[in-house]
């Protein structure tokens, strides 16, 4: 029996791994198609047929490469000086340091998301007393 023909057959462990570490590096989809040698119809049939998880894989990379700059660029901005010989763009820093904010709010939202869970763990029912309903809705008309 004959293995079956097309692109599928080439997505290594060892290919994936080495996709991965290009995503993680910021390499464009079109310049990793290039240095690793795959056909376009390759990647897009890999893309769209989530082979392997290729799909679920790429966005996972995507989103741990930006929340890894959002991190750096929070403690850049931690590092900066307030005062000093260098007058501080206090326009740009403001608008690096909201996008970080952003970026670690959503694409990481496990570690860095401030919001009240309304359901249990996984979307299971919350179960709550009296009291801690009263908290909740007294909290919530304050913000």
């Amino acid at each position: 029996m004959s293995k079956k023909p097309g692109p599928e057959s080439d997505l290594t462990g060892e290919l994936t791994l080495k996709i991965r570490e290009l995503v993680l590096d910021g390499v464009k989809y079109k310049d990793i198609q290039q240095i690793l040698e795959l056909s376009s119809n390759t990647w897009d049939t890999w893309v769209y047929k989530d082979y392997k998880d290729f799909r679920k894989n790429l966005n996972s990379w995507k989103a741990e490469r930006l929340i890894k700059k959002s991190e750096r660029l929070s403690e850049d901005i931690l590092d900066t000086p307030h005062l000093g010989k260098d007058k501080i763009e206090t326009d740009i820093l403001r608008i690096k340091q909201k996008e970080s904010e952003f970026i670690r709010k959503t694409l990481g939202k496990e570690e860095y998301s401030e919001r009240a869970e309304l359901t249990g763990k996984d979307g299971k029912d919350l179960i709550l007393g009296e009291d801690q309903i009263k908290t909740l809705i007294e909290k919530i008309k304050n913000e």
